[in-house]
Parts: structure tokens; sequence; C-alpha cells
């Protein structure tokens, strides 16, 4: 099936919104990066497009972007602002909804506190095509509240053992709290496509024989010095070499991420699908 016709994604006719998390089991894996330039990706693809910077702690999108927000996603959950005062418009057109860094309030947040955003988007999610969800790393409730609302959960790994074994506990907690909902694998960082092509394997078997789970490719990004001078530059890859491998890779990898199908069951809006605070978080094992 064409994806890509007069450059028009064929999103999913969802009630709301297309939300897609990207997640990773630790940090350092380039999530954040890969989140900016999809939304920017999807953006081009004449999307209306929402970022959430959902690394309520410490988030850096804004870093990535060269961005200074003066409101954050943490004078929503405070209740001192209205969601639409804290959105802004970023690099590529896309709007971004900025985390919090270092807020004492928030230090203690739990999925109880970050449920007051539900009723904030009830009335504004269906303003965008798509949302995507830049989630903190590893397997707090937050990072699992986040992931549990979406339709797809986007996983980064490489070929760091930490990041396989990470990797490997998140797929294992998903499986078990959202069995329906696909996990889609990109690896990155990977040395050569058959690097990245044997990591999925690897992980995919381990999920098929152990978790009864399977896992869809979503494909492979290579080491790039473009993708590393673009983060240090804080200007997106997609905007500054839009034909370079890294962006053509991920091209290729947003047209995989959208032909993924979902259940009715996960056709949810934003937060609906939220963690009780009983619910397993980070207390997995990774056998």
């Amino acid at each position: 099936m064409d994806l890509l016709k007069n450059n028009r994604l064929n999103f999913q006719s969802l009630p709301h919104a297309d939300i897609l998390a990207v997640t990773s089991g630790k940090g350092g894996v380039g999530k954040t990066s890969i989140s900016v330039n999809l939304a920017i990706l999807f953006k081009q693809y004449r999307k209306r497009v929402l970022l959430i910077d959902a690394d309520i702690h410490l988030g850096n999108v804004d870093l990535v972007l060269g961005i200074r927000p003066t409101l954050t996603m943490s004078d929503v959950i405070l209740g001192k602002k209205e969601l639409g005062d804290t959105i802004i418009s970023g690099p590529g057109e896309i709007d971004i909804l900025p985390a919090s860094s270092g807020v004492l309030e928030l230090l203690e947040c739990d999925a109880s506190l970050i449920k007051k955003l539900n009723r904030a988007f009830q009335s504004f999610e269906n303003k965008y095509d798509v949302i995507l969800i830049d989630t903190g790393a590893g397997l707090s409730t937050n990072v699992l509240s986040f992931v549990a609302s979406s339709h797809r959960t986007l996983l980064i790994v490489t070929p760091d053992p930490s990041s396989i074994a990470d990797a490997y506990g998140m797929i294992k907690v998903v499986a078990k709290t959202k069995p329906n909902q696909p996990i889609i694998l990109l690896t990155n960082m990977v040395s050569s496509m058959e690097e990245g092509k044997s990591l999925f394997q690897k992980l995919n078997l381990m999920t098929t024989r152990f978790l009864n789970f399977k896992l869809e490719n979503g494909g492979s990004i290579p080491n790039s010095k473009d993708w590393s001078d673009c983060v240090l530059q804080q200007l997106p890859l997609a905007i500054k070499h839009n034909n370079s491998t890294p962006i053509r890779m991920l091209k290729m990898i947003s047209k995989k991420i959208l032909s993924v199908p979902i259940t009715k069951e996960d056709q949810q809006g934003l937060f609906d699908g939220f963690l009780d605070e009983n619910q397993p978080s980070s207390q997995v094992s990774h056998d």
C-alpha cells in the first residue's frame, strides 16, 4: 500500500489523534532526536503534529531544538496555566508541549497527578492528526503510563548490551499490561543494516519464545556524523540535511510505523489508558 500519496500519509481513521509513544529502556540511545525528526517529517507530510516532551523531570526536546520555552507541562499539571498557553510552535512548524526540568513539586509526581492532563486534552487533542510522546527512559510509572496511553510504541534500542537488556524489560512490562498494543523496534546507532537486522531478530526471538509476544520491525538507523553534528548545533537533521542517510532511513521508518494496525480497544484518546498506581512499574526483572 502506498502510504505517501500526494505527499500525505494515510493515517488510520480514528476518533482521536494517532498517538505514538517513542521510548527506550535506557537513556543515550537517540530517542529524543528521533522523536523530534519524526515529528518534523510527519509535518512535511501535511499533518497537524504535536510533540509532547513527556520526560517530566528532565525534558530535553527544547535543547535538541534550540528553543527556550517560558511555560512547560509542569504549569498545566500544577494548575498554574491552561494547556493552550503552554504549547508553542517550533522548528519545522510542529507544535510542542515542553517538559519541565528540576521542578521540585514534580519530584514525587505520580500517575494520578499527571491524569490532570486528561481533562485538558479532552477538548484539545482533536486539533491534531498525530501526537508523538517523547517519554523518559526507563520503567517508571510515568513512562509506562504514557506508553499505555498511546496507540503504538516505538522502542529505540542500540547494540549496547545494557540497552538490549533494558529494552527487553520494557517489552516485558508492555506485553503484560497492554498485550494488544504493537511495539515497533527501531535499532539505532548500528554499524550496518545487517547489524540492525540481526539485533531485531535476536530481540524478537527472545520475546516470541519467552513472552509469546511478536515485535514489529521498524528498521535501522546507522551511525552518522551528520546526526551528531546537528545535535550539537541544536538543529534538527530533517531540516538541515533532509536527504541525509539517517533521514532517508527515518522516512522509510515513518511509513512502517503507520502501516502497523492498531486494535479497536487501543483507539482511545490521550491519557485514557493511564496505568493505575497499583499496576506494575519499575519492579521488573530482565529474565
